[in-house]
C-alpha cells in the first residue's frame, strides 16, 4: 500500500480518530448543561431539568461523550442526535423493567428520561458545540 492511498480522504480503511482535549471536556461537560438551563429556565421545566437530569447525565452522558469525541466531529446535530438516541435507549430499558417489575422505581426513571428526551439533546448538543470552540486546536478537529 502506497502512502498516497493512506492518506486519501475517501479511504473507506482510514478510519479517522480525533485527539481529547481532557480540559475542553471537562469544562464542556460541565458548561452544556448550565447554559442549557440558562436559557431554557424561562420554561418551569428547565429550571428542574438539571437537578433530576446532572446525575444521569454524568454517569451515562460522560463515557457516552468519550467515546463520541474520538470518533465524531463535534457539533450540534450529531451530539444532539447522539444524546436523544441515548435516552431513547434508557427511556425503553426503564419502561421494559416497570411492566417486568423489574424495580419499584422505574417507573419514575422512565419519567426522568422521558424529559430527557427533550433536554438529554440539548445538553449533548451544547456540549459538542461548547467542546470544538474551547479544544485549543480547531484546526484538527475541522477535518
Amino acid at each position: 500500500m502506497s502512502v498516497a492511498t493512506l492518506l486519501a480522504p475517501n479511504n473507506p480503511k482510514r478510519t479517522i480518530r480525533y485527539s481529547v482535549n481532557p480540559t475542553a471536556f471537562v469544562a464542556a461537560l460541565i458548561l452544556a448543561p448550565v447554559s442549557v438551563t440558562l436559557l431554557t429556565c424561562w420554561t418551569i421545566i428547565g429550571l428542574f431539568a438539571l437537578p433530576f437530569g446532572a446525575i444521569p447525565y454524568l454517569l451515562l452522558g460522560t463515557p457516552v461523550l468519550l467515546w463520541a469525541v474520538t470518533k465524531i466531529e463535534p457539533a450540534f446535530w450529531s451530539y444532539a442526535i447522539l444524546g436523544f438516541a441515548v435516552n431513547l435507549v434508557c427511556c425503553l430499558a426503564c419502561a421494559v423493567a416497570d411492566a417486568l417489575n423489574l424495580s419499584a422505581d422505574a417507573d419514575d426513571l422512565a419519567i426522568i428520561f422521558g424529559f430527557g428526551l427533550i433536554f438529554g439533546p440539548l445538553y449533548a448538543g451544547a456540549f459538542g458545540m461548547l467542546y470544538a470552540n474551547f479544544h485549543p486546536n480547531r484546526r484538527i478537529l475541522q477535518i
